[in-house]
């Protein structure tokens, strides 16, 4: 529970000349161009940021499966990058994780790169119209780029009759996207004309945004492929993979995961897959594909004996045993118990497809039953769970879940997947109906019901997972967001670990509700603060990981017993998932990220110290806090408010108010809201920080100050 002091706005006149650390929008890393090389080969890629946020780069951080080795390095621009990779012969098909490290404003978000097999070539302007367009031969994949706005690329082939082709883009599959009133993700339009210019094949929204045709060509002659945005659209992110050729294409995994610790066999399909497509993905090779947060609920599969664009499809690792939906299961009188906690991998293969399932609960035994499918793995479905009991009556139902992630959206809408708790007031038979409300089928149509025991619980993130300490010594925060279910109340506390010797945090508490404490915005989000060590050189980085555990709560007064026993399920360690955000607009866009950094950037202007460690205060109650301004040369005050993390965007609690600021030190008047409830909080001092939560800058401030609430006498 974190209440936050921040200084922002501009600085005094006197203050014009110092640097100021960027603003958090600097960190971003909006592009990487090409997106993607043949193994075997050296790519001249391109980085693109936002701001100066990529002044003085130092190093690229290649996160997956190795094969990758940065070459060469150097500045456009404050904003731009670019760097030679060299690609290994042997390198692992699909995707990787790019970040640039630099002086600026530390560790950019990732953008996704693919390793691919087939031969590749640049986008060549002006290729705008079919006169003008480029020549290539297939089968290849062309990296290209959607710029300016109403731009065309063309592509010109030669084909023979009765010759299979695919045309296919991959931008969504990468998160191709812009900023703003560049409208987010990027969706394109593709199609395939003969030599008259007649189109014999277009695709749109194939796969999520991104689309793909596969055709027979009528005659031997020269045909068109003509790539744009819709809506005439186009920016410099705008950037995409279109592999084109008699290759094979995956679009589907199944089953769309496996259990922690096995060695799944998993199946794909798409345009010109051979039938019985089977990647394993034995234990070594999950070890070696990437050191995966544990909370990173993706894995990605790619075929690995064909020539393709390494394209690879995302499955999820679960902690429950597996199994494979089974036909015929389309009546309740057709399906046989499970035991749970189990996942099940369904899909709906024919139109109107719905599946049974069955399971035997106790009296008052309650469980989830949730079903995955638009969300990570990008089903198409819009899943429907119904439950009856044992004479067929509708016990519960549900369409969509309610858990709505707000201001912090990890998928791209709102889920339509389905999530419901089953309470059985008697013991007996239930059975689970699964369908579709799109009306989809197909081996796209895929979807995971797991079935588990419904203890109080909560749902740990955090953001952001690369998080900048301006300076060596100094302090920045990171923000945690707490989700309870199953009316998990008891306290959570939330701290970091895995950082080297030397590093310091400061955890956190998230309040739950009592009979004495009602619930208040304050509890479902937390800051945690990171130092660094004062001889922590510039480049410094460092992985770690934020966890939280339900803390039991406190025997009443006057017993000798420590704690009141909880479920056993209810003391788990919870691994906190990282989101990485990758755009803005009036919501925040994140994606589940592999893996949390800290790095060392270069100071950028004054950082606070905390001299008052800790106090008591009263709701409505007034003290003053006093902290050590470290680097302020002739700065005489700063512009001070008060912020609050709370479930909306803004955290502003205050107009921005002159601290003076007399030698090195600073005393900070502080007003506690009326409307806190009691508990004990974490505070900070920060020296700038944007009342956008979505985009505010983690630091420099003070670590954690420990502020008690009691009640008012």
């Amino acid at each position: 529970m974190v209440l936050v002091l921040a200084l922002v706005g501009g600085m005094t006149q006197a203050s014009q000349a110092q640097l100021q650390a960027p603003v958090y929008d600097e960190c971003r890393l909006d592009s990487i161009f090409p997106n993607g090389g043949r193994r075997g080969t050296t790519v001249q890629v391109e980085f693109r940021g936002f701001g100066s946020g990529l002044t003085g780069p130092l190093q690229v951080l290649v996160e997956g499966a190795p094969g990758i080795t940065i070459k060469e390095m150097k500045s456009v621009n404050a904003s731009v990058v670019q760097a030679s990779l060299e690609i290994a012969a042997d390198a692992r098909l699909g995707r990787r994780w790019l970040r640039v490290l630099n002086e600026r404003s530390g560790l950019t978000n990732y953008a996704q790169f693919l390793v691919g097999s087939l031969p590749e070539l640049l986008e060549v302007e002006p290729n705008d119209e079919l006169g003008k367009a480029q020549g290539v031969a297939v089968p290849l994949v062309v990296n290209g780029r959607i710029n300016p706005q109403a731009d065309l690329d063309v592509f010109k082939f030669s084909g023979k009759t009765g010759q299979s082709i695919v045309a296919a883009i991959a931008a969504h599959a990468v998160d191709v996207h812009g900023q703003y009133k560049n409208s987010g993700i990027a969706d394109f339009s593709l199609e395939l004309l003969d030599a008259t210019g007649r189109t014999l094949a277009s695709a749109e929204d194939t796969i999520g945004f991104d689309p793909i045709i596969e055709f027979t060509l009528p005659a031997d002659g020269d045909y068109f492929v003509r790539v744009q945005l819709l809506n005439y659209g186009g920016f410099p992110e705008a950037v995409y993979r279109l592999t084109l050729g008699d290759v094979p294409y995956p679009v589907s995994a199944f089953p769309a995961g496996y259990q922690r610790g096995t060695e799944p066999q998993i199946e794909l399909m798409g345009p010109r897959v051979p039938p019985k497509s089977i990647v394993t993905l034995n234990s070594a090779e999950q070890g070696t594909v990437a050191p995966f947060d544990p909370a990173f609920p993706l894995r990605f599969v790619a075929l690995t004996n064909s020539e393709t664009s390494g394209l690879d499809l995302p499955i999820l690792v679960g902690d429950y045993p597996e199994i494979l939906e089974t036909e015929p299961n389309d009546d309740r009188m057709t399906t046989a118990a499970m035991k749970w906690p189990i996942t099940v991998n369904g899909r709906f293969l024919q139109a109107n497809d719905e599946d049974w399932y069955r399971i035997r609960l106790e009296a008052d035994q309650k469980v989830w039953i949730e079903t995955v499918g638009q969300r990570f793995i990008r089903s198409p479905i819009d899943t429907q769970i119904k439950v009856f009991d044992k004479d067929g009556k509708l016990v519960i139902e549900n369409d969509d879940e309610g858990f709505d992630p707000g201001y912090e959206c990890y998928h791209d809408y709102k889920t339509t997947d389905s999530k419901v708790m089953l309470h059985a007031k008697t013991a007996g038979d239930f059975f689970v109906r699964v369908s579709d409300q799109n009306g989809t089928s197909g081996p796209t149509s895929i979807y995971r019901l797991t079935i588990e025991e419904a203890w109080p619980d909560f749902r740990l993130t955090h953001f952001p997972d690369a998080v900048p300490i301006w300076g060596p010594g100094t302090t920045a925060c990171v923000m945690a967001r707490i989700d309870r279910f199953a009316d998990c109340q008891e306290d959570i506390e939330v701290s970091i670990i895995g950082l080297p010797t030397g590093w310091k945090t400061s955890p956190a508490t998230s309040l739950g509700r009592i009979p004495q404490r009602y619930y208040n915005n304050y509890q479902n989000k937390v800051f945690l603060s990171i130092t660094a060590p004062a001889d922590a050189p510039v480049g410094t980085n460092s992985p770690f990981r934020i966890v939280g555990r339900i803390r039991p709560k406190e025997s009443p007064a006057g017993t000798s017993a420590a704690v009141i026993a909880l479920p056993v399920k209810v003391l788990d360690e919870h691994i906190s998932l990282p989101l990485n955000l990758f755009y803005t607009s009036d919501t925040g866009f994140f994606r589940a990220s592999p893996m949390s950094r800290v790095a060392v950037a270069k100071p950028q202007g004054p950082w606070l110290e905390s001299i008052t460690q800790e106090f008591t205060i009263t709701p409505g109650g007034s003290t003053n806090l006093e902290v050590r301004v470290h680097g302020a040369g002739d700065v005489k005050e700063m512009p001070i408010t008060v912020s609050l993390v709370t479930n909306g965007v803004a955290s502003g609690l205050a107009t921005p108010r002159n601290i003076p600021i007399k030698s090195g030190s600073a005393t900070v008047p502080f007003t506690l809201p009326p409307e806190m409830p009691v508990g004990v909080f974490g505070i900070t001092v920060a020296q700038t920080w944007r009342n956008d939560i979505r985009i505010g800058m983690p630091g420099p401030c003070t670590s954690l100050i420990k502020m008690t609430v009691i009640p008012a006498k």
